[in-house]
């Protein structure tokens, strides 16, 4: 049996003031999902972001031609990734395949106590 395969995509953040950090991910079968997943998750952190970063992150976000490369990558199988560094820490934007158990049906394997 052959697993399915899906982008997991998720945030991390490095830092001093980790009480204000969201931490969040998802899994999605599209590469474009996934960086779209991606840019939203940048794009409710750019707010809390220092001037430099701010910028840094506001480039990648205007960056189409740089979006396309990255489905691109994600759809032959390589990682993607996306990096802000700020004095007070580094967050860290990623997105990637994986092979996804399939989850189980409800009612399949139910026991009944011998009723069927």
């Amino acid at each position: 049996m052959t697993l399915p395969r899906a982008f997991w995509c998720h945030v991390d953040y490095a830092g001093y003031s980790v009480e204000n950090a969201v931490v969040s991910g998802i899994t999605t079968p599209l590469p474009g999902r996934a960086l779209a997943w991606m840019r939203q998750a940048v794009r409710e952190v750019v707010p809390a972001l220092d001037r430099d970063s701010f910028c840094a992150a506001w480039a990648w976000l205007g960056d189409h031609r740089g979006e396309g490369i990255a489905v691109r990558e994600l759809r032959s199988g390589r990682p993607y990734a996306f990096e802000v560094s700020t004095p007070e820490g580094c967050w860290r934007w990623r997105a990637h395949l994986v092979s996804v158990l399939p989850l189980a049906d409800a009612c399949e394997g139910f026991y009944t106590g011998g009723v069927q």
